[in-house]
């Protein structure tokens, strides 16, 4: 078989789909006609050589910048040191479980994964080995992963006015562990408190994100996470709070030390390594001891590549530069800085959007108020964001290619790239509107 030219991106995706479904092993990637060959701290580059400055930061996991060298010189160390054994604690494990005890208020023992899906997947089955119940309470729109026990009520192709809450997400999911799933919707304190009467004495476990980046960026409402951690301690329900894309990326402990709000287990991933494949349960010396291995009392944990040592010392040498860098108060500061300039465009030009986020991030919603739940985040008008997207791509910068993605920027971006990015935005909001 004949490889593409060097610059025939189009010639390279017929080639993947040809032996990859859909030509990715990742569903959000289609969609687009780039691909990616070169990165650097906040840029990409493309096969055909065109530089992007990148927001999408492979959903979260890039937070100090693309290809950062003392990460990656620390991971080739621990790789020609001592690489994956398969017995006992591996390399680092132990001493980044301390870190993550020592920062994370709800972590008192840490136990290591490779993905999000993972973390979840486990903290369901540590809530039900504890609690001796089945159901699950989730809120709508909200994505925790693809096990079937959570891959429920965040279905965008089949959303309508009236769909169920509890549509499930994909094909092929079992139909009695969808049963099991309660959705009640995002900021809604009388659908809540219904769903722990309806349902309370029934639930092993509820889980939330702490501020929601699952349809962008919707933060609760004052109050709404203290009645669910308020909730779930009435009813002895474990509360699982989602911080695979806030975990060290809207602080070094979490989005609970910012919120004050403590889970009894909390899922990370995604921006604790800096790109490489590192995730994590955290929780209660109680919850996090019902961890076990092949017994019908504990709850499973196993995974030949669990606490690999490579991106364990990524994990390791990541931490380290957060705090050495200080690097939250720039990533705080490049991100103010773009709300604040889309937020001026968007009034100087009179455009019906709205923009919103949280540290590093942030999300622009063609509609004329911040949207307080998913169904709300979903009416934001696709077809203005489509020619603001393709806008902004043809200008260089990369971004969601859907209405509802959260972007953000990592450490790398200065203070220049911001601007540039918020001349873009002007000419991507006139597109919008035309």
């Amino acid at each position: 078989m004949s490889t593409p030219a060097p610059t025939d991106q189009a010639a390279s995706w017929e080639r993947a789909r040809r032996v990859v479904p859909r030509g990715v092993s990742s569903g959000h990637r289609v969609g687009w006609s780039q691909v990616f060959v070169r990165a650097e701290g906040a840029y990409v580059w493309d096969q055909e050589g065109n530089r992007y400055t990148d927001y999408l930061n492979a959903w979260g996991p890039i937070v100090l910048g693309h290809c950062d060298r003392r990460v990656n010189e620390a991971v080739l160390a621990s790789a020609n040191t001592c690489d994956l054994t398969g017995v006992g604690p591996q390399p680092g494990e132990m001493a980044l479980a301390e870190k993550i005890v020592e920062v994370m208020p709800s972590a008192d023992k840490v136990a290591f994964c490779t993905s999000g899906t993972d973390a979840a997947m486990h903290a369901v089955h540590v809530a039900r080995a504890a609690t001796g119940r089945r159901k699950v309470l989730k809120f709508h729109g909200s994505y925790h992963g693809w096990s079937d026990h959570v891959a429920v009520g965040s279905s965008r192709k089949d959303l309508t006015a009236g769909s169920p809450l509890n549509t499930p997400n994909g094909g092929g999911l079992h139909p009695e562990v969808v049963a099991d799933v309660v959705v009640t919707e995002w900021n809604d304190e009388a659908g809540l408190r219904q769903a722990f009467v309806d349902h309370g004495d029934e639930l092993a476990v509820a889980f939330t994100e702490g501020y929601v980046h699952s349809f962008g960026c919707v933060p609760a409402q004052p109050g709404f996470l203290e009645l669910l951690r308020e909730l779930c301690t009435a009813h002895g329900t474990v509360m699982v709070m989602d911080e695979i894309k806030t975990g060290f990326r809207a602080a070094i402990g979490g989005y609970q030390s910012i919120c004050g709000v403590t889970p009894d287990l909390t899922a990370f991933g995604k921006a604790v390594a800096n790109g490489y494949a590192l995730a994590g349960l955290a929780g209660s010396d109680a919850l996090m001891g019902h961890l076990g291995a092949y017994s019908r009392s504990e709850a499973t944990l196993d995974g030949t590549y669990n606490a690999a040592p490579y991106s364990i010392a990524a994990a390791l040498r990541t931490l380290e530069i957060m705090e050495s860098d200080d690097i939250f108060t720039t990533l705080h500061e490049r991100g103010e800085q773009m709300r604040t300039g889309i937020q001026k465009a968007i009034d100087e030009l009179g455009a019906p959007a709205t923009v919103t986020g949280l540290g590093s991030e942030w999300c622009v919603y063609f509609r004329t108020e911040l949207p307080r739940n998913f169904r709300e985040a979903m009416e934001s008008d696709a077809e203005m964001y489509a020619r603001y997207h393709g806008s902004l791509l043809a200008q260089g910068v990369m971004e969601p290619a859907f209405a509802t993605g959260d972007r953000r920027l990592n450490a790398s971006t200065t203070a220049d790239d911001v601007d540039h990015t918020l001349e873009a935005v002007r000419v991507a909001l006139r597109a919008a509107v035309a």
